[in-house]
C-alpha cells in the first residue's frame, strides 16, 4: 500500500514538473519574439518578464509574459502622453493560438475610460461600443498600424 501511494505521489510530482517545463518553454517561445530591441522593466522577474520600449515618436510598447502557469500575457501599445496626461488611448493585444485578440483602452477628454474589444480593422466587436470606437477611430487605426509595424499582428 505504501509503495502504491509513493508511486502516485511521484507520478503527480513528475506531471507537475513536466507541466512547468512545457509552460516555461511555451511562454518563452511565444512572447520572446515580441521583445526584440526592448529593455526589461524594473518590475520584471525571471518567471514573469516584462519589457518596455519607447520609439522616436514617444509611443510606449510593452510586453508582459504570462503569470506563473497561466497562458495569458499581453502586448500593449500606448499613444504618447500629452501635457503630462498619461491616460491616453492604448491597444492591448493578447496572443492566442493562431492569432490575436485585441482590445482598446479609450479615454474621452473628460477622463471617462472605456475597455473595448475590437477586431484587426479597428471595429468594435459589440454594437454597444461602436459610437465610442468611432470617436477614437483615428487613434485606434494609428495604434493598430504601429503595432503591426512592430509585431506583425495583422494578417
Amino acid at each position: 500500500m505504501k509503495k502504491r501511494i509513493l508511486r502516485i505521489v511521484l507520478i503527480a510530482i513528475a506531471v507537475f514538473a513536466l507541466y512547468n517545463v512545457i509552460w516555461f518553454a511555451w511562454s518563452r517561445a511565444v512572447y520572446g519574439k515580441f521583445t526584440d530591441g526592448m529593455e526589461k522593466r524594473i518590475f520584471t522577474s525571471f518567471v514573469t518578464p516584462r519589457y518596455f520600449d519607447t520609439d522616436d515618436d514617444r509611443y510606449d510598447y510593452m510586453v508582459k509574459y504570462p503569470d506563473y502557469l497561466s497562458f495569458t500575457g499581453n502586448l500593449s501599445l500606448g499613444l504618447p502622453d500629452t501635457d503630462g496626461n498619461t491616460f491616453t488611448d492604448a491597444l492591448i493585444i493578447w496572443p492566442k493560438f493562431g492569432g490575436f485578440k485585441l482590445g482598446a483602452l479609450l479615454y474621452d477628454e473628460d477622463g471617462t475610460g472605456y475597455n473595448i474589444y475590437i477586431d484587426d480593422k479597428g471595429n468594435a466587436l459589440s454594437e454597444a461600443d461602436a459610437e465610442v470606437v468611432a470617436r477614437h477611430g483615428d487613434n485606434i487605426r494609428d495604434l493598430l498600424s504601429k503595432a503591426d509595424e512592430r509585431w506583425d499582428i495583422i494578417d
